[in-house]
């Protein structure tokens, strides 16, 4: 299942998470996509599983 949201982000963040999309050959939402995986695959190794319905 997909979930849609608007996220209000700063511009100059935007377009620096364009940028590294851009160089990666992802879009800007799909990169901070993957930067929200990492991020949770980061905080599950260090810390623990997260199980959704803890969430």
């Amino acid at each position: 299942m997909e979930l849609k949201f608007t996220m209000v982000m700063d511009e100059t963040l935007a377009r620096k998470m364009s940028y590294i999309g851009k160089y990666y050959g992802r879009s800007r939402i799909k990169e901070i996509e993957w930067a929200c995986k990492e991020w949770v695959r980061k905080f599950e190794a260090e810390v623990d599983k997260i199980e959704l319905e803890d969430a």
